[in-house]
């Protein structure tokens, strides 16, 4: 099975958005990112869209779409892609009902609790390093 999901990375403020997940969920209430499982044989990408299509009525323009991280479980069947959705400025989504709420936090700023997936690459240095380099080339 394969899952993509997404640092949503504001041009404007350098903040990333959050998703808190709904209580129907796995991980109910924990702080991730949007996303979710892929469909037939879609591209990580093209999952990727799909679940943002679905989960905040897509994504205003944005500027670049860029790979950030891919974990593969120890048994090889579970793959995650993790991008990094470039925005111009912060917006409002359109919350369907896979979710609680959003934040736009600060890096090294985040809500807890944490889905363990995500805080496994958000205390990440090298994830955290590359994001900042990300951020500091585009804005």
């Amino acid at each position: 099975m394969n899952a993509s999901g997404c640092v949503i990375l504001s041009l404007d403020t350098g903040r990333i958005m959050l998703q808190q997940r709904g209580s129907d969920t796995s991980h109910p209430r924990t702080w991730g990112f949007f996303g979710g499982k892929s469909e037939n044989q879609e591209r990580p990408v093209e999952t990727l869209l799909r679940e943002l299509q679905e989960e905040i009525g897509g994504i205003p323009s944005y500027d670049k779409i860029i790979p950030l991280n891919t974990f593969t479980s120890s048994n090889k069947k579970f793959i995650y892609y993790t991008f990094v959705v470039l925005v111009k400025r912060e917006f409002i989504p359109i919350l369907n009902t896979e979710s609680d709420s959003f934040a736009w936090v600060n890096i090294n700023s985040w809500p807890e609790p944490l889905h363990p997936g995500v805080k496994a690459q958000l205390y990440n240095k090298k994830i955290i390093q590359k994001l900042k380099t990300i951020y500091e080339e585009k804005s």
